[in-house]
């Protein structure tokens, strides 16, 4: 399981990993069981989790005081994280923008969302073809709840400044996670995940990506319907929210933009075009290419040598695309970087994991590790930081997206293959309960949006986390009873 679906499952129940060996005679469904620790004498933690390699140090060793070299290793992974995404993935990004003429919000949702979640999906593939581990609603609601409320909540709460969003790219985003997840929800009611059922999921990632190629043509077909049937929907584009009321239907659909803005409304965006302009050409002079020049000053000298275990592998590794001679190889650098990324979260949830061990709280310091070590979470935020909301949003919704059409049908899908066709055993327990509430927080997320006048500031971010929080203790509760699923059984 991903480092992120381990910490983030919403806790129903725990199965074990069973697979079918044929669907001949009978369709067995998995059975439940409850995980147990082996007794151990007072004081120790027994390592129950073969996911990761043994630790050069025992349990012995790390609590008399090795246990600092993993928390050190922890805090380093998580800067390397940063300086990966923030120099080498989002300019890698910038550049398949202007080489492909696509739209912020169409790369946030496809190469961004793609590119962040493809370690995860490694991490599905071998625990589907070598652990054969089955998956839970559970967990496919958990990491989009994340994704969607912690992630998107994080954006507002550390972006710089107030940023206008659109309604078109939210629309268009969970419109698609809505049928790929419908289709999840029907494929597991029967416990069971035929070669065909993942198929379609995954058809339904292929039309997804299809769709952006016309993204703007269907934008604007879209709009056009809007506007001929004003009497029943009124739609207002993210950044017309706050002026004077114009009213609805004067000029037609001739009275806005490609951007869906009243061309009658003054847009707050346009009478700071020019301080934009300025930020962002300071905010480009900042992203030079990286050197491994002796800097001068002495506070400069200190982090050139702390970072230098990091930026000296991604110098060899990564070309450099703030470098115009490296431009051209932007694939690269986009390929390469994913694989750092993929390597920097695993090794932080294994360090985080023996911390935990260490200190006998074997679940607490993983939960931090994943919402810090998040692909998700530090591309997201970066790329609020640099004023691109819509991108923020659309590749945390995309990031869903790719989650269920992708990550978890594919590693199916070869499974079934591989083994003449075998279905995938899953688990549907508390699928009433989840789905509800997943259904709910998009709800809640799209008012809360709406009630910030498609604005991502401070309060969208308090709003967002202060949701996430409430999901988190509705899903504790439903796993210890407090609260009864009415629907689903024993």
């Amino acid at each position: 399981m991903s480092s992120d679906g381990m910490a983030l499952e919403m806790p129903l129940r725990h199965y074990t990993n069973k697979t079918l060996p044929s669907l001949e005679t009978s369709t067995p469904t998995p059975t439940p069981s409850v995980i147990t620790i082996p007794p151990v004498s007072p004081g120790e933690v027994p390592h129950i989790n073969n996911k990761y390699p043994a630790d050069l140090f025992s349990l012995d060793e790390r609590r008399r005081g090795w246990v600092i070299l993993h928390i050190v290793g922890m805090m380093y992974m998580f800067v390397s994280l940063l300086v990966v995404c923030d120099k080498f993935f989002i300019p890698a990004l910038g550049v398949i923008m202007d080489k492909l003429g696509i739209s912020e919000d169409v790369a946030g949702a496809t190469f961004m969302a793609a590119g962040r979640s493809i370690p995860k999906f490694f991490s599905l593939l071998m625990g589907v073809l070598i652990e054969h581990s089955n998956a839970s609603i559970g967990s496919v609601v958990g990491s989009a709840v994340f994704n969607i409320l912690f992630v998107i909540g994080m954006c507002g709460f550390f972006c710089r400044e107030i940023l206008h969003l659109t309604w078109w790219p939210l629309f268009r985003d969970t419109s698609f996670y809505m049928l790929g997840f419908v289709l999840l929800i029907i494929f597991f009611l029967d416990n069971v995940m035929m070669w065909w059922e993942s198929v379609m999921l995954v058809a339904c990632y292929i039309l997804y990506v299809s769709f952006m190629k016309f993204n703007a043509q269907a934008k604007q077909a879209f709009k056009m319907q809007l506007h001929k049937h004003k009497s029943f929907v009124k739609v207002r584009a993210a950044e017309e929210c706050k002026k004077e009321d114009v009213p609805a239907g004067e000029d037609g659909a001739e009275g806005y933009d490609e951007d869906g803005r009243n061309k009658n409304v003054s847009d707050p965006s346009e009478n700071e075009g020019d301080e934009n302009k300025v930020k962002e050409e300071e905010e480009g002079k900042k992203d030079k290419p990286l050197s491994l020049h002796w800097p001068d000053t002495r506070c400069k000298q200190v982090s050139y040598l702390f970072l230098l275990p990091i930026i000296l592998p991604l110098w060899l590794t990564v070309p450099d695309v703030h470098n115009q001679k490296s431009r051209k190889f932007f694939v690269v650098t986009y390929a390469v970087s994913i694989l750092w990324i993929g390597v920097f979260s695993n090794l932080m949830m294994w360090w985080a994991h023996q911390v935990g061990e260490t200190f006998g709280s074997l679940y607490i310091l993983p939960i931090l590790a994943a919402m810090t070590s998040n692909p998700d979470l530090i591309t997201s935020v970066i790329v609020a930081r640099k004023g691109l909301g819509d991108v923020a949003v659309s590749s945390s919704v995309g990031g869903n997206i790719f989650n269920i059409t992708v990550s978890l049908p594919v590693p199916w899908l070869l499974y079934s293959f591989i083994h003449g066709f075998t279905p995938m055993a899953v688990s549907s327990e508390g699928i009433f309960c989840a789905s509800v509430l997943l259904f709910l927080m998009l709800l809640f997320t799209i008012i809360s949006i709406i009630s910030c006048k498609w604005k991502m500031n401070k309060v969208l971010g308090v709003t967002m986390l202060l949701l996430y929080i409430l999901f988190l203790i509705l899903s504790i509760m439903l796993q210890y009873r407090v609260i009864v699923c009415p629907i689903d059984g024993e």
